[in-house]
């Protein structure tokens, strides 16, 4: 009996696994879909609108990157972003801009794009690599 319990628990642990893994056809969609918000953000106010939608694209990638670019990133990110907390737990939709909370001023239209700009940039290139490294032939 206890081993047959513990076959169902792996059993199980292995489909969970298996099912949430972020697969190569959701990495191309989302590459396509970072580089079209990069390329149809031409002013500020669409780039500050496009930033939770970059977040996103982050939170369903982050658990497939190496710790150190999860790290840098989560780094990144936290320095502009808040977390929202009502009763130690995060509401719908989780971060929330810290420019947001603001007027939005030119000095803090000129942050915002900026880490538009980073964020971009930065899941923009951990695609690249992705597929750079997919394609090469292995030795």
């Amino acid at each position: 009996m206890n081993f047959n319990m513990s076959m169902i628990c792996f059993a199980l642990l292995l489909i969970v696994t298996l099912c949430s893994a972020y697969s190569v056809q959701q990495r191309q969609a989302d590459s396509l879909r970072v580089a079209e918000i990069i390329r149809t953000s031409q002013d500020e106010n669409t780039k500050i609108n496009r930033i939770q939608e970059l977040l996103t694209i982050y939170n369903r990638m982050a658990p497939s990157l190496r710790p150190a670019e999860r790290a840098r990133l989560d780094k990144f990110i936290s320095e502009h972003t808040q977390e929202v907390l009502i009763d130690g737990v995060p509401t719908q939709g989780g971060s929330r801009m810290k420019i947001i909370r603001k007027a939005l001023t030119p000095a803090a239209k000129d942050v915002a794009t900026g880490f538009f700009t980073e964020l971009g940039a930065s899941i923009a290139s951990i695609f690249t690599n992705w597929f750079k490294s997919s394609t090469e032939p292995s030795q």
